[in-house]
């Protein structure tokens, strides 16, 4: 029989962190929340000892992996949540969200878990192309980077997918950020060759410049690194060359609050209808094939020669 937590406040936020996220590796628990591994311990110790928490060991130099029970879901105050009932089958993209929030927690900023946003799908769904038509997706996290601004968007991404399969989800995202339901997009990728990979798909789609990062993501080192309250241009591009942690650029127009509320409650937005290119006309096309043979250096096309019988 299991002994009855008292949970103090401590405890409590380590599980909530836990159960927004669904599964998530102990280190990224301690880099998120600022807390030593022998407090994190402790603290799991005591939702595993209740019943509130699933531990099971992680393969890749992350430590072990967590989950909250039904129990733990209710107690922690997530009612609503689905709780994880073993460890999915995509643990590793599991792994690789957690360490997209503890950066995100660590600077302050208010975010939500696709297990948060998908009680509200008409609200944070977006609507991308697929083999069967189109289908609906949820980012990994949705940031707040400002209380009267859309959320930023920001995906997990191991590089496991087709390469057609993936141009037509960035395509999906570069439709939410034209629509105004996202503000920009982030990928936080396993390794350098895949964020590389990425880039290279993002601008296949016209998604790149101030709306679109692709990098790798970052370390636990890294993430203490970067400074708690970020300005909102810096949050976009903190690579691992921008964990110096330096200060405010002084900017009026920025005002990094510690705190950043998601927008107020509204009715759910209708559908956004799929992008559809504008037809290009025949002067625009004539003027993209100059450039095209300018640029690689192309004699012009010699009119064809007709033999005569």
């Amino acid at each position: 029989m299991r002994k009855e937590l008292v949970a103090g406040p401590g405890t409590v936020r380590v599980a909530r962190f836990i159960g927004r996220l669904g599964v998530v590796s102990l280190p990224a628990v301690e880099a998120g929340l600022g807390l030593d591994q022998r407090v994190v311990r402790r603290h799991v110790a005591k939702l595993e000892g209740a019943g509130w928490l699933g531990r099971a060991p992680w393969v890749w130099g992350e430590g072990s992996v967590v989950w909250l029970t039904s129990a733990g879901i209710e107690r922690a105050g997530l009612g609503g949540v689905r709780p994880v009932k073993m460890p999915p089958r995509t643990i590793a993209h599991c792994v690789l969200v957690g360490w997209s929030a503890a950066r995100v927690e660590h600077r302050g900023r208010t975010w939500k878990s696709a297990r948060e946003l998908a009680l509200e799908p008409e609200r944070w769904a977006v609507s991308a192309r697929c083999e069967r038509g189109y289908t609906r997706q949820l980012p990994d996290l949705a940031v707040w980077l400002g209380s009267s601004k859309p959320p930023a968007a920001v995906i997990a991404e191991s590089g496991g997918r087709r390469e057609d399969r993936q141009k037509m989800i960035l395509e999906g995202w570069r439709d939410a950020i034209l629509s105004g339901r996202y503000l920009v997009v982030r990928y936080d990728c396993a390794s350098a060759s895949v964020a590389h990979w990425i880039e290279r798909l993002a601008k296949k789609v016209g998604l790149s410049g101030s709306d679109f990062l692709a990098t790798e993501q970052t370390t636990a080192e890294q993430i203490a690194a970067l400074s708690p309250v970020a300005p909102v241009i810096e949050e976009l591009v903190d690579e691992a060359d921008d964990a110096s942690g330096d200060p405010d650029t002084g900017d009026d127009h920025i005002d990094p609050v510690r705190e950043l509320a998601p927008p107020e409650q509204r009715d759910p937005d209708p559908p956004t209808a799929p992008f559809v290119p504008q037809a290009e006309t025949a002067e625009a096309a004539a003027e993209r094939l100059r450039a095209y043979r300018e640029v690689f250096g192309l004699d012009e096309e010699k009119p064809r020669r007709w033999w005569r019988g």
